[in-house]
């Protein structure tokens, strides 16, 4: 089966000075044969940046050519009432890391081990957020190729990575190849796959936590899951990025930066 394509990309890609370059942006997706831009920010609303504001995207897009619609419900900031949440210290067992400092966090407040945060692997089996994928290959039956925005320039510092894209490929991998677009080391635009940013996570990882000590491995990665020693380091990075991105039950709900 010849597989279909749908692309992430993140608005601040096309930042110039103080501004986005929002018709940049519409431009580069009809390079890709896009014909569907789906905003994926729980709230798609900008304090910095108002031309990425969803009434003025729909209205460039129409403008352009290419609808704009937002899908909240693959936001990265579930309801509190949603059953996703975890404590951190039973997302990522290594209790010496706690507390993670602020500036680490989406939310810009520290996190102890006993407070609740989204669990990305609870998200992911959530019924709305489901909805949302299945509205996603509704859209592929009729033929619409999308591409999912938020803000992050970097993919691997977005949710449309790791909670969206993951899930995507888990549920329509046969068929569904998912293309993030970034900057090139050349300065052009492209795009690299989940797999390319799955290494560039377990590279970022091991380097910081000093992974590839014998100690390491002796001493930590078999709490984790998996039957191989390389499982069980997809686990333990996948856990640590969550550690670092996943939302706090109550804090986010007052939080005023909704990109």
């Amino acid at each position: 089966m010849n597989k279909k394509y749908i692309y992430t990309v993140g608005y601040t890609l096309f930042q110039q000075g103080n501004t986005i370059d929002v018709e940049r942006l519409f431009n580069k997706l009809k390079e890709f044969d896009i014909n569907f831009l789906v905003d994926v920010r729980s709230v798609p609303f900008s304090k910095q940046y108002p031309q990425c504001n969803a009434d003025n995207m729909k209205v460039t897009g129409k403008r352009l050519g290419i609808p704009y619609m937002n899908m909240p419900e693959i936001g990265a900031k579930a309801n509190s009432q949603q059953e996703v949440f975890s404590k951190a210290a039973d997302i990522f067992f290594e209790h010496e890391f706690f507390p993670i400092a602020k500036s680490y966090r989406p939310e810009k407040t520290e996190l102890q081990d006993f407070e609740e945060i989204v669990d990305f692997r609870k998200f992911r089996c959530d019924k709305y957020f489901i909805s949302g994928l299945k509205r996603i290959e509704d859209a592929y039956n009729k033929d619409f190729t999308l591409c999912l925005m938020c803000s992050e320039k970097k993919p691997m510092d977005c949710h449309r990575y790791f909670l969206i894209s993951k899930a995507l490929e888990q549920r329509f991998g046969d068929w569904l190849e998912v293309r993030h677009i970034i900057e090139k080391a050349d300065g052009n635009i492209g795009y690299i796959s989940n797999c390319d940013l799955d290494k560039q996570l377990e590279e970022f990882v091991c380097e910081r936590k000093h992974v590839l000590s014998p100690m390491f491995k002796d001493a930590i990665l078999d709490k984790y899951i998996g039957k191989t020693e390389l499982e069980r380091l997809n686990d333990f990075c996948d856990r640590y990025w969550n550690l670092l991105h996943g939302w706090k039950r109550f804090n986010y709900i007052n939080n005023e930066n909704y990109d």
